[in-house]
């Protein structure tokens, strides 16, 4: 008589629930569906960050603000958990939250990266940023009440209020300094004043805007945002932000509103990881397979780990689904293939109706650039939820007529 062992379920762990999270376990759930997946995050959504800026200039929350219930609804083997993480025990597979402990046969880590201010005297007390939904609102919540209450003030004080800097010529300041020249200009309108008061002022500590791409499309991008009205100023570090005032390495701007988008640094849960071997970046070393350095099963994807792409939410996705398969081949006795990195493409709109794309070594720019990000995040949303949810929540931001104001 032959006796059957019946095989143990596995158990990952997943550790957050940004663009490495969701992607690894929306992958692994199809590939193992009897395996169990665990998913912790400090947040019941997913932040989709690609839309934050737009939130901050009248679009829906929606668009940057997934229910992690919505996503995972259809899979059963998938458990979301709200948590804090606050240490892991690696040698024994072990995340310990501040509601529970968590064990598994597999560890992921994607907590993301955060805010860094490089010590500059102010900026973290003072200054509005807009990494996540919560930042993102309270600043469009500032932009709005800086028109309402300008009405009627001296027109010096008047151009103090609508003067707004942003810190950081990447990516990310760049969509936001575009789109806020857009939305001020009606803002203006709405609150019948001049849209001479108005100024938005782009600031770079290196030699121009958008560093990691060539210095032709840095170029293109500095004319179209000089041409909305866009004040774009390299070469100039931020020093001291007093109220009122922001003071550069060789001048002084008024302001009341300065806008951090200049770096971020790994997740601070790292900071208590001993065990883990770090880059110049804090970033985790991993070996040709995404664990982390001298420990098996233990995974870091997407801004945690060192990676030739790390830091972008193509990437996070992308390590995401190859840890997925990683676990699945390790599950089936198959064999793992090593990690490749993958080349990034960047579409970076700059105003309603204008985007500069670069895609496998071909650059366009203009209003089919443009289109082409929304087409983007219209295939993300359509990847993660059930289509008609996916189209709710795509068609929520275009609550404003965008042809009215393109250029």
């Amino acid at each position: 008589m032959r006796i059957m062992v019946e095989k143990k379920t596995s158990h990952t762990v997943i550790i957050g629930a940004g663009f490495t999270g969701i992607s690894c376990a929306i992958r692994l759930a199809k590939l193992l569906p009897d395996m169990r997946i665990t998913l912790v995050s400090n947040k019941d959504y997913f932040e989709y960050y690609p839309a934050l800026y737009r939130v901050v200039t009248g679009s829906s929350p929606l668009q940057a603000c997934i229910m992690l219930s919505d996503i995972f609804e259809q899979f059963s083997n998938v458990s979301c958990v709200q948590d804090t993480i606050v240490n892991v025990d690696v040698q024994n597979k072990k995340v310990i939250g501040e509601q529970g402990a968590y064990t598994g046969d597999y560890i992921v880590l994607g907590v993301g990266s955060e805010n860094t201010y490089f010590n500059i005297e102010g900026v973290a007390e003072l200054s509005f940023n807009f990494k996540s939904i919560h930042p993102a609102l309270r600043l469009k919540k500032r932009v709005q009440e800086l028109f309402e209450s300008s009405q009627n003030v001296s027109p010096e004080e008047k151009l103090l209020n609508l003067r707004f800097v942003i810190v950081g010529g990447g990516p990310s300041g760049v969509e936001l300094a575009g789109e806020l020249a857009w939305y001020t200009k009606k803002l203006a309108h709405e609150n019948n004043i001049d849209q001479s008061f108005v100024t938005i002022d782009l600031i770079e500590a290196g030699p121009r805007i958008l560093g990691r791409m060539s210095e032709k499309i840095s170029q293109r991008a500095t004319k179209r945002l000089r041409t909305i009205g866009v004040n774009v100023y390299a070469n100039r570090m931020l020093i001291k932000d007093e109220s009122w005032t922001v003071f550069l390495k060789d001048m002084k701007i008024g302001s009341k509103t300065v806008i951090w988008a200049a770096g971020v640094r790994n997740n601070i849960l790292f900071e208590s990881l001993d065990e883990f071997e770090y880059d110049g970046r804090a970033r985790v070393v991993v070996d040709d397979y995404l664990e982390a350095k001298g420990f098996k099963n233990i995974f870091v994807g997407g801004d945690n780990a060192r990676t030739e792409y790390s830091g972008m939410a193509q990437t996070a996705l992308y390590d995401g689904k190859y840890i997925a398969k990683s676990i699945a081949a390790k599950e089936n006795d198959d064999d793992v293939k090593k990690y490749t990195p993958h080349a990034v493409s960047y579409d970076i709109p700059i105003g309603p109706g204008w985007a500069v794309l670069v895609h496998m070594g071909v650059t366009l720019y203009g209003r089919l650039a443009w289109w082409m990000r929304h087409i983007i995040d219209l295939r993300f949303y359509l990847s993660v939820l059930p289509i008609r949810k996916a189209l709710r929540i795509f068609f929520s931001g275009r609550s404003y007529d965008y042809k009215k104001h393109t250029s």
